[in-house]
């Protein structure tokens, strides 16, 4: 996480203008709908009638029955023989208008999309076909009828959206829902159907957000400002909101929604999370400004789409010299934390204080230290800020009522001030937490003392954002023991008073449930329920017992355990005779070692997508990697001899470089300014003297020389550049790779097992750099990047990239990168040097599992207290306490 509150640099001005894929661009417009109805739900299926774009009458519904679904509804009715069932009183002969008959004539049946009612009929098809079969698998087809038949899909045709009735009604009465949750990973964990067709809607924050900053008077109040700023309109009620949601629903998006109504401050002291929503924001065509690293207003810049007042490139046509202290069109203004105090009079020049909101992300990172360098600027800032409306955003932001210097401090400055707490735990996937021996953590197997139970519930249920990461496949073993051996308190907590239809299971109330069975267990027989549970429990990753970490293939011989024996034949009948007594050194545990050997033996069991690791010691894990990795000792030897060839010609490269720039810079007779990023965010041409005096025949041939001299130099670096030796490493030492896999993990499941995808390009790019570790280099080849603190930018800008395209099969990161990390990973592993309060820790958790779609997650604890960091209940957070310190209004 880079900290740094400096101003951009050219390429990440050049990151934020990558267009977003459509997908994204499609949430992005939902949010700014869904201010004005924060009810909107959009599918991406489409009807059979606004596919073909005819009119919606009764008339055409008939006529598209007959003509594209007919024919499929008899031929099932033949197929699972329920005549009476799929019976349809359909008009056969509508009369429709001629040139809508033209129309649909030209319409191949045989060309026409996967419409939605094709969908459903399938699924039909399922549950009659599986039914007759006398199979439980029609239940799964039954479930997700219901399931999509709820969906928003527009002008589905109404004989079929009849037949599902019918079809739903006719088996309702078989259905048990004790049953249909006993089967919830399948039918809804695992059930691609209902992912791939689920409405997209607004997250119930943004819901809330949109409602309370509800601001009617903005357009008036802007125009009032704007003729005279001096005239007063009625002012809008201060407002501080409190959101707390959990990683990945959306909460750095939302501040685009909030600017069709205001003008928005987003303030974040990790800027990659700024520049993520200028990115989002740029592709949807909001105007945006940035304040980063900031002394002055002046230092601010404005994108292309916010410039007011600029002169014309006499070149290109385009924008050129950029007026960047005209704002008025400014939407979005992003900021690091020691910029904030610009950036606010620099809006407040433009726009009533009223019309803007601060958006702060993330306003706690940095708090788990006593001391730090952001915190007497947040300090200042909170103190000096003049803006009504504050929304403090974050998955672990302090509860309410543990902010109430903080709360006390903005009621008094801005009166009449009404404090707003959001606080969401949408689940809709589950992330499971793993030990170091490779079980599955959750809450009732934490302890065999009943009391404790009770608080790691009430912990939870205080944090619900932890539903994510339990296990639904654990949690109903858990309801479905209690239902099944009466061991509740109370008959309310039956399945069947807690879900009364289909409607009711989904993941998020099922882990609920759980959560709430958990407090109104008989104590008498918690010790009962404990027991049962450790004994039964498996492992969620099998140790890979088919190789050793030398890659030895292990064979397995005989069993020796209780009630075996093991006699050699020759000395069979004989007396036993005592002949030495040896105590091995005890090897370390099988269980300890579980799923730790990541570049080799155990690499298979990351699937799906790329891994984090998350330790303080990056370097330590690198070289454990490399070394791990059993790589040949002439094989490094080539690699390193390589790297170092290299590295002699990087230095070689830079002197020629500087040497270049030298000469350009004396050859130019335009200078293009830096203006914080040059030809990015605001050209600033400035040229020579206007002079139009002759230059002397000395200084002509002083020109030939410099001229000649910059050829030469070009000339030897494309030779130097050419020279840079490619390195590669065999396929039998990147994980994951086919040859790898016939190595470590041929007994194993590997269908799913992810591997790593570098250009050449990208690695002969990572060789030329300087100032990066040989190990890093070595890493690279093996599909592994690192995420730390790095001299070279040109390094870590690169690894973003091969992040943010899911290349890599792994990236080591510090513990800096905990916060704000977009990337998509699917498994994450927290190193046992990580010193994490319960809030960061939980951060670190929410960098796995951000996408929406469904794989396999997993986080994975290499130390079992940070099992008890998470669910046990912190009395002293650093948090909470620093929090009400710098939020105070006092100087520290």
């Amino acid at each position: 996480m880079d900290l740094t509150q400096r101003k951009l640099i050219k390429s990440e001005w050049e990151s934020i203008e990558i267009p977003l894929q459509k997908e994204e661009i499609e949430v992005l417009q939902l949010i700014i709908l869904g201010v004005q109805n924060v009810n909107i739900k959009t599918n991406k299926a489409i009807s059979l009638l606004s596919y073909l774009k005819v009119e919606n009458n009764a008339e055409m519904e008939d006529y598209l029955y007959m003509k594209y679904f007919d024919a499929k509804i008899k031929a099932m009715k033949t197929a699972v023989n329920v005549e009476s069932l799929l019976d349809m009183d359909v008009n056969s002969r509508p009369k429709i208008k001629k040139a809508d008959i033209i129309r649909l004539e030209r319409n191949d049946i045989s060309k026409i999309p996967l419409v939605y009612e094709l969908v459903l009929i399938d699924t039909i098809e399922k549950i009659l076909i599986y039914r007759k079969k006398g199979t439980n698998e029609w239940l799964k087809h039954y479930f997700t009828l219901h399931k999509l038949h709820k969906n928003s899909v527009y002008n589905l045709n109404k004989h079929i959206v009849y037949l599902i009735t019918r079809v739903l009604a006719a088996f309702e009465d078989e259905i048990d829902l004790k049953s249909m949750i006993s089967k919830s990973v399948t039918y809804i964990e695992k059930n691609e159907m209902l992912l791939k067709y689920s409405d997209m809607m607004l997250y119930e924050h943004q819901k809330e957000m949109f409602t309370i900053m509800k601001n009617p008077l903005f357009g008036q109040r802007l125009e009032s400002f704007q003729e005279d700023p001096a005239r007063l309109l009625p002012t809008s009620t201060p407002k501080l909101v409190l959101l707390i949601a959990p990683t990945g629903t959306g909460k750095t998006l939302t501040p685009i929604g909030l600017s069709e109504q205001y003008r928005v401050i987003f303030v974040c002291a990790a800027r990659h999370v700024g520049l993520a929503l200028a990115k989002s924001a740029i592709s949807i065509g909001k105007k945006i400004a940035f304040a980063f690293g900031c002394a002055s207003a002046d230092d601010i810049r404005l994108h292309y789409f916010s410039a007011k007042e600029y002169k014309k490139h006499k070149k290109s046509g385009g924008i050129g010299k950029v007026d960047n202290s005209v704002g008025d069109k400014v939407e979005i203004m992003i900021c690091d934390v020691r910029s904030y105090l610009c950036a606010m009079f620099y809006m407040l020049a433009f726009n009533p204080a009223e019309n803007i909101v601060t958006f702060w992300d993330e306003p706690t990172i940095t708090m788990d230290q006593e001391s730090h360098d952001l915190h007497p600027f947040i300090n200042k800032n909170w103190r000096e800020n003049l803006i009504p409306n504050i929304v403090l955003s974050s998955a672990t932001l302090p509860k309410l009522h543990e902010l109430t210097d903080s709360i006390s401090y903005f009621r008094e400055k801005f009166a009449g001030a009404q404090v707003h707490n959001i606080v969401s735990h949408d689940c809709k996937k589950s992330i499971p937490i793993i030990n170091k021996h490779g079980y599955i953590v959750l809450p009732h197997i934490l302890s065999e003392n009943y009391d404790t139970i009770l608080e790691i519930a009430r912990h939870c249920r205080e944090n619900l954002t932890l539903l994510r990461y339990f296990d639904l496949d654990e949690v109903i073993k858990f309801i479905l023991f209690i239902e099944d051996n009466n061991y509740y308190t109370s008959a309310n907590s039956k399945i069947e008073r807690n879900f009364a239809s289909l409607d009711d299971i989904t993941m998020q109330n099922i882990k609920l449930h759980y959560l709430r069975l958990l407090e109104k267990i008989q104590p008498e027989n918690w010790q009962t329920i404990y027991n049962t549970f450790m004994v039964m429990r498996q492992k969620r990753i099998l140790p890979n017992a088919s190789i050793d970490e030398k890659g030895n293939s292990l064979r397995k011989i005989a069993s020796v355990g209780p009630g075996s024996m093991v006699a050699s034949a020759r000395n069979e009948g004989k007396p036993l005779i005592k002949t030495v007594s040896e105590q091995p050194v005890a090897p370390v545990s099988q269980q300890e070692q579980c799923a730790i050997f990541i570049t080799t033996k155990d690499a298979y069991t990351l699937t799906d997508g790329p891994t984090i690791f998350l330790a303080e010691d990056v370097e330590k894990i690198a070289k454990f990697c490399i070394q791990q990795a059993n790589i040949p000792v002439k094989a490094m030897e080539s690699i390193v001899e390589k790297i170092e060839f290299n590295n002699n010609l990087n230095e070689r490269i830079e002197q020629l470089e500087m040497e270049l720039e030298t000469l350009e810079e004396r050859n130019a007779s335009k200078v293009i300014e830096a203006d914080g990023g040059g030809n990015y965010g605001g050209k600033s041409y400035s040229k020579k003297s206007d002079s139009k005096q002759k230059s002397s025949s000395t200084n002509e041939e002083n020109d030939y020389d410099q001229n000649k001299s910059v050829g030469r130099i070009h000339q030897q670096l494309e030779v130097l550049r050419s020279s840079i030796k490619t390195t590669e490493l065999n396929e039998t030492f990147v994980p994951n790779k086919l040859l790898h896999q016939k190595k470590w993990a041929q007994t194993q499941e590997t269908t799913s097992s992810f591997t790593s995808n570098i250009d050449e390009t990208i690695i002969i790019e990572i060789m030329m750099l300087k100032n990066v570790e040989n190990s890093w280099k070595v890493l690279l080849l093996m599909g592994v990047g690192v995420f730390t603190n790095h001299p070279n930018i040109a390094y870590t800008e690169i690894m973003k990239k091969l992040a943010d395209t899911q290349k890599l099969y792994m990236i080591i990161a510090s513990s800096d990168y905990i916060y704000g990390t977009n990337y998509q990973f699917c498994h994450g592993y927290l190193s046992k040097d990580l010193l994490l309060t319960q809030e960061k820790m939980i951060q670190a958790l929410g960098r796995i599992g951000r996408n929406h779609i469904q794989q396999t997650y997993s986080i994975r604890l290499r130390d079992d207290e940070q099992i008890k960091k998470l669910f046990y209940r912190e009395e002293d957070k650093p948090e909470v306490r620093n929090m009400n310190r710098l939020f105070s209004g006092e100087v520290i």
